[in-house]
């Protein structure tokens, strides 16, 4: 069954995104089924592709709709999708057959008050603008639109006005938000975030918060319904209708019934319906007395997930889930200790997690061995117990023995935290042979032979990653801001160039949203995806919040082994610095060259006060190619440049402050001659960056331009090997 569901699967991504590596595989696949010379099974290929391709072409033709105007149409609301941060509202609804995201602006505390209500909100009226889902603005990024669309949602809708429409009665699929407003109604905020989390699957902000700790340490998949909550589930039910002396396909049929009603309470994640798909499944089997193997099994659950929802595959969650169980399916066979059991699963995890995550929880597998059976039998238990006390009263002892519990065991953690082995994310084509490696490992194993082997190939492709031959200058798209990170061919030295921030402005206390770091979404998973453990030079061009906000942070996340700063730019930080380890500290004037494999010469400033002229101006060279970066340089800054350096040329010039009009004067173009001008700004943003007026200027010279508003990340990339080099983008923009 696995090869023909496979190669239906496969054909049908190809409605949704082309990928040759993909391309690759199926026709190695259909080699390997004409080789079997099987008509039925070559038949049963074309039937299930054909299906499959069907379903996937009018799902995705379904969710793709132009960008329209919304005027004061009535909304169906998933009532459990809204939240409000400060004076930001989302939520998750239907408009004509179509799922949209809706983002809208509160403009009173009043008005926050009445959507804070207990009411349940499962009508609006609202009006404003439709929008796309993006694209991954930086290499490795998040990709909205794939994450969105696996989902089922169409499109963002940006609200321009919303109010709340009468409550029209019960529904069934208001349910669950009404177990969630009686469990936060009894509980402590902590104790009833965790209890929302593992039996009825909902993570709030407050869950975000709690649960950072498991997230870090590995173990977040413990609070993920799977196949751990559904046996707990399911399984009790089973044995309660075994009791009662039903018939198996009495059973059968209850079960059913109960698997989709635990799929409508605990929201209908990819995870759930896998794990309830695979239970029926097999209990299927067993009621029919069907011969099926374990991975036929896996195959049809996967047949019917992608029939359901043919874009589930693009979803993280959907693949480490499915790819979590087909690990547990071949560990199944084997006869192991616990011990072995945890350490081969964590070791044959690696290669998605790694592919998903850029980094490995060394540690995880470890607590997942210690912890597993604690969760089992003892925190999952309690938790429905006391989710069953929300509606009648229990002893108060039994949530303070649980909140107990929760805090005996993130003590514990938090003594043994290690950091996360940052790897790096393989290529599409390394997963796959890394994959293949994991399938090897277990014919091996089955046959009684050593993994040395595979274990060698694995573990230096794996290293690899981090050391690749491709050298790297990228222009990191931190919206209104500047980030630029240079790597070296084989890892040999990297550089950090301003750490992108937001601006803050006054706002009142019900308008203030929960403090995120930017550089959570934008520069720190770049880095990591590139195996990028830790900085040798990183260089604060001056002391602008969009060029230095997340500064700090990265100093958390990153180990960053030299900090630069011009002369006399410290005197404003001098309480930030006193609070840097391990990091050594410049101070850096005019002449003064930075780095040991590529020189990165310092043209300005003498003494800095930190303002815009007094950027940290540097100018290097990479595979022939000449770079000037100029921070937040203006005119006036310009002009001295070019006083002390008459005869300067450059490939990339990066311009100065955003692309606003008090810089990037025609003179300098003129006598930098750039062949391309790089723009690092936010987009859409409230400055009107680039202004007209320099982009004007900059096409007058004949100067290619590439701007982080609309082409995302812009980054030159060459070969350590063949010197081969060329300039990407992220998003083609139409000119």
């Amino acid at each position: 069954m696995i090869l023909p569901i496979l190669a239906a699967i496969i054909t049908a991504s190809f409605v949704y995104q082309f990928n040759g590596w993909l391309l690759v595989l199926l026709s190695l696949l259909i080699i390997r089924i004409c080789c079997m010379k099987n008509r039925k099974l070559l038949l049963l290929v074309l039937l299930c592709s054909f299906f499959v391709v069907v379903r996937t072409y009018f799902y995705v033709a379904a969710l793709e709709a132009p960008q329209e105007k919304i005027v004061q149409q009535v909304m169906q609301v998933e009532a459990d999708s809204l939240t409000i941060d400060g004076n930001f509202l989302t939520l998750k609804g239907k408009l004509s057959g179509k799922t949209y995201l809706v983002y809208y602006t509160l403009t009173s505390e009043a008005e926050k008050e009445q959507w804070q209500g207990p009411n349940i909100v499962d009508q609006v009226l609202l009006s404003g603008e439709t929008q796309n889902f993006e694209p991954a603005r930086n290499l490795n990024g998040f990709n909205q639109r794939h994450y969105y669309q696996s989902l089922g949602i169409s499109q963002l809708l940006l609200a321009d006005s919303i109010s709340l429409r009468k409550q029209t009665g019960f529904h069934l699929k208001n349910l669950r938000q009404h177990l969630i407003i009686a469990i936060d109604s009894k509980y402590p905020p902590r104790l009833a975030s965790y209890i929302k989390a593992l039996v009825i699957g909902y993570k709030d902000s407050e869950f975000d918060e709690y649960g950072s700790l498991y997230r870090e340490i590995g173990l977040l998949h413990l609070f993920t319904l799977s196949g751990l909550h559904i046996q707990f589930y399911l399984g009790g039910i089973h044995l309660v209708l075994k009791r009662l002396g039903l018939i198996r396909e009495t059973r059968l049929v209850l079960l059913s019934i109960s698997g989709g009603l635990l799929i409508l309470l605990t929201g209908g994640s990819f995870s759930t319906i896998r794990a309830v798909m695979s239970f029926l499944i097999a209990f299927c089997c067993l009621t029919l007395q069907l011969a099926l193997s374990k991975l036929d099994q896996w195959s049809i659950m996967l047949l019917g997930l992608v029939f359901c929802f043919p874009l589930v595959l693009w979803s993280i969650g959907a693949q480490l889930s499915l790819y979590f169980a087909l690990i547990l399916l071949y560990l199944s066979d084997l006869k192991l200790k616990a011990w072995q059991h945890s350490l081969l699963f964590s070791l044959c995890s690696l290669p998605l997690l790694i592919y998903s995550f850029s980094e490995w929880a060394i540690v995880g597998g470890l607590f997942t061995l210690l912890l597993f059976p604690l969760f089992e039998w003892v925190i999952l238990p309690c938790c429905v117990v006391l989710f069953i006390g929300s509606f009648i009263p229990l002893p108060s002892f039994l949530s303070q023995l649980v909140a107990f519990l929760f805090q005996l065991v993130e003590k514990v953690l938090e003594l043994l935290l290690i950091p996360n082995l940052t790897i790096g994310k393989p290529t599409f084509l390394l997963l796959l042979v890394l994959i293949g490696l994991v399938l090897i490992s277990f014919d091996r194993i089955k046959a009684d032979k050593k993994l040395y082997g595979p274990f060698l190939v694995a573990s230096l492709l794996v290293v690899s990653i981090a050391h690749s031959e491709k050298g790297l200058v990228a222009f990191v798209d931190v919206g209104q801001g500047d980030s630029i990170f240079i790597k070296l061919p084989f890892k040999q030295e990297t550089f950090l160039i301003d750490t992108g921030g937001r601006l803050t402005f006054q706002q009142a206390a019900w308008q203030r949203r929960k403090q995120k770091h930017s550089s959570d979404y934008q520069l720190l998973p770049l880095l990591k995806s590139l195996g990028c453990d830790q900085v040798d030079h990183l260089i604060i061009t001056h002391n602008d919040a969009d060029h230095m906000g997340e500064l700090s942070h990265v100093l958390d996340e990153i180990k960053i082994k030299n900090l630069y700063l011009a002369k006399g730019s410290q005197m404003e930080l001098r309480v930030f610095l006193t609070k840097v380890k391990q990091t050594k500290i410049h101070l850096v004037t005019r002449g003064d060259i930075i780095g040991e494999q590529l020189k990165l010469h310092v043209l300005s400033p003498t003494v800095s006060q930190g303002a815009n002229d007094d950027s940290i101006v540097t100018y290097f060279q990479v595979n022939q190619q000449k770079f000037l970066l100029t921070g937040d340089l203006e005119t006036t800054g310009e002009q001295k440049l070019l006083e002390h350096y008459p005869r300067l040329k450059t490939d990339f010039l990066k311009v100065g402050h955003h692309g606003s009009n008090t810089s990037t004067s025609l003179a300098f173009l003129s006598a930098l001659a750039p062949e391309y001008g790089i723009i690092s700004a936010g987009k859409k943003n409230r400055y009107g960056h680039p202004t007209a007026e320099t982009i004007s200027k900059l096409r007058e010279q004949n100067i290619k331009i590439f701007r982080t508003d609309q082409n995302g990340m812009i980054y030159y990339q060459w070969s350590g090997i063949t010197k081969r080099g060329e300039i990407k983008q992220l998003i083609d923009f139409p000119e």
